[in-house]
């Protein structure tokens, strides 16, 4: 029997993922361990990576993924619990090493119980985390956000305007900022995020993008 299309292109779907999420985490295991060079590379490579153009072979309604995010796991809710408490707390001089168990616990979730219904929401506060002044690490940044609207399409967070900001104001990747702000145009509620992303995208495309 012949493979579907829907199944070849959610396989592609797939290795992008697991490509860019095993890029992260080399970055971030050479980020714990100082190994700053290598992380400049493993960086490089993900920006890279990045600027490479994933066409969408399938329309919304082909397009269904077979995640589903929806079950309610006790030791899900508890690690995300412990997640935000960390993330929670404002003592200057322990700041980071508490936003480091934060993003332990969010990302324990996403790899032990991606089914959690919780999941979209770590990936959420997970790429917060990342984006912080704190790690400034920008290309795991933008994946989790992607990550949070791609378990749950329809989440009230407003992943895609942010997965924008952290592409326009921090990668310099303006062609995926563009596709980002106009899918936060269709799903964001914000009224502030829609009047940056309305300016920010008439900005964008007068110059060419």
């Amino acid at each position: 029997m012949k493979t579907s299309e829907g199944q070849i292109v959610n396989t592609i779907k797939s290795s992008r993922e697991s490509y860019k999420n095993a890029l992260s985490e080399l970055i971030q295991f050479y980020m714990d361990i100082g190994y700053h060079s290598r992380v400049k590379k493993a960086r490089k490579e993900l920006k890279a990576l990045n600027k490479v153009p994933q066409l969408k072979y399938l329309t919304a309604k082909e397009d269904v993924s077979d995640i589903s995010p929806t079950q309610n796991i006790e030791e899900a809710n508890i690690l995300f619990q412990d997640g935000k408490n960390y993330k929670n707390i404002l003592n200057l001089t322990s700041r980071k090493s508490k936003l480091t168990y934060a993003a332990a616990r969010f990302k324990k979730i996403l790899d032990e119980y991606p089914e959690s219904d919780l999941a979209d929401d770590a990936a959420f506060e997970l790429a917060g985390v990342y984006e912080s002044h704190h790690f400034k690490d920008y290309e795991g940044s933008a994946f989790y956000y992607v990550k949070c609207y791609e378990l749950n399409p329809h989440t009230n967070r407003p992943a895609r305007f942010k997965a924008a900001r952290v592409y326009d104001n921090y990668l310099g990747n303006y062609e995926e900022a563009v596709r980002h702000y106009e899918m936060a145009l269709e799903t964001c509620k914000e009224t502030e995020y829609l009047r940056i992303t309305n300016e920010r995208l008439a900005e964008l495309k007068e110059e060419g993008y």
